[in-house]
């Protein structure tokens, strides 16, 4: 093997195994403790190897399932799906990777909101939706949402999309020059960014964080030495740590942006919620602060429904006309029976009663979270839908993840939200918990006992799980 850190001589033989077909697409690679094993390594060595090399395209790797060659015909760069899950149903493992909604009345409401919207609909069906078109469902999330939530944006400030992920993606196409561009993020943050940086052909920074989320004088090291023009924050609930920033760090971390002329991604998926229901003390939106250079992202996949694939991207005020036409070459805007539906959904009453109910429902599974879990070492926030568990010496994240699921729980790793795979994360042993609103709060409190039990026997590396 070669030179250098084992980790990385494991990931390029594995890389080049694939690549001249001594690996064939489907194999599966051995277990990493298996592997572990014959190599005479560290079970943690071999997971990062294989990180790497699921980094590079080479591997598909699942928790729970093993990790497999590609498929010829997958698209580089692509390493999993962002959500992974069977959906619904309460067979199998109980899934806690995902946050999912509990359905307490939303499903009834939407079926309302679509059959109302159906009378609606006429000859316009037949043609582009037209740019326009969508000003009342515009203007009903924002209302929803409330002017302190979006930094007093209008109307016209606002270009929807097909949930968070697609608003991403438009913002990278707006911002990003030069053949390989670079965008800020904190050193664990959501996958989704990766995905989508990559698809682009762009390169994540990592910026330091900590429990607030990222680190103002990193951030203004890495700018500096990176040439980032674009940065990732989630300054509300941060994914997946939980934190949430001050209004002092969200305003230091607004004068390096300008320092530097940089663009804002403000991520606030899973702070989305009417503005009734919004804390009176809540910290200032990043748009209220700097509305000249941040894009922030809505929507209401984390409080009504997630598959009605709608989100709101809320722009700078002069760049909003860009990215109202870069939609439209896009995805031609969002059709029209899904903006009626939304429209008269946003403008019942009813359902601000729903958000406070989900809110309140997770408010809940928390408390299940904490009677069960070491409270000391559980980052949570009030009606966020996941939860951050610090592992003790003796656990490494991945293996934690592949113990659990080996006993029916699926959790994820902080490996899997590393904004660069392969780098040291050393504060990050831990793994984050969704509070799956899909079980029963029996269901979900025997998944977080199979937790405890495992949290309470730690195994070094030498075990075997």
């Amino acid at each position: 093997m070669r030179e250098g850190p084992k980790f990385r001589a494991l990931a390029t033989a594995i890389r080049e195994a694939v690549h001249s077909g001594d690996l064939p697409p489907g194999t599966r690679l051995p277990a990493m403790r298996d592997l572990a094993w014959s190599l005479g390594m560290t079970p943690g060595t071999v997971a990062r190897a294989y990180q790497i090399a699921a980094a590079e395209g080479a591997i598909d790797s699942h928790v729970g399932r093993g990790s497999f060659v590609t498929q010829p015909d997958a698209a580089p760069g692509l390493i999993q799906p962002l959500i992974d899950s069977a959906g619904s149903g309460h067979e199998g493992p109980a899934d806690l990777r995902s946050p999912q909604l509990p359905d307490l009345g939303q499903t009834a409401a939407i079926a309302t909101a679509m059959h109302e919207a159906a009378e609606q609909t006429g000859a316009d069906l037949l043609n582009y939706p037209p740019l326009a078109g969508d000003l009342a469902c515009r203007q009903a999330l924002l209302d929803w949402l409330g002017q302190e939530a979006t930094g007093n944006a209008g109307p016209d400030d606002m270009v929807l999309t097909h949930g968070g992920q697609s608003a991403i993606l438009l913002i990278l196409s707006i911002c990003l020059v030069g053949e390989r561009p670079r965008v800020m993020a904190e050193g664990l943050s959501y996958p989704g960014l990766r995905h989508a940086a990559r698809l682009l052909r762009a390169d994540i920074a990592p910026v330091a964080q900590d429990t607030q989320g990222m680190l103002p004088e990193h951030m203004d090291r890495v700018a500096r030495h990176s040439g980032a023009r674009l940065v990732f924050l989630t300054p509300s609930a941060q994914n997946p740590t939980a934190g949430m920033m001050t209004t002092e760090r969200r305003e230091a971390l607004i004068r390096v942006a300008r320092h530097h002329d940089l663009q804002i991604i403000e991520d606030e998926s899973y702070s989305n919620r009417p503005g009734s229901l919004r804390a009176p003390d809540a910290e200032p939106a990043l748009r209220m602060l700097a509305p000249e250079r941040v894009w922030q992202i809505a929507g209401l996949s984390k409080i009504l429904s997630a598959g009605l694939r709608f989100g709101a991207l809320i722009c700078p005020s002069h760049r909003a006309a860009i990215a109202r036409l870069a939609a439209q070459h896009s995805y031609f805007g969002l059709s029209r029976p899904l903006t009626l539906t939304v429209t008269r959904l946003l403008n019942d009453p009813q359902s601000q009663r729903l958000a406070g109910a989900v809110m309140t429902e997770f408010v809940s599974r928390a408390a299940i979270a904490r009677r069960i879990l070491p409270a000391d070492r559980l980052t949570t926030q009030p009606a966020l839908p996941f939860v951050w568990l610090t592992l003790p010496a003796g656990w490494r994240a991945s293996r934690f993840a592949q113990a659990a699921a080996a006993q029916g729980v699926l959790v994820r790793p902080a490996d899997e939200f590393a904004a660069v795979s392969g780098t040291a994360q050393p504060a990050a042993n831990a793994v984050r918990i969704a509070l799956a609103g899909n079980l029963s709060h029996q269901a979900l409190a025997d998944a977080l006992w199979t937790l405890r039990r495992l949290y309470d026997t730690p195994q070094g590396e030498d075990m075997v799980v």
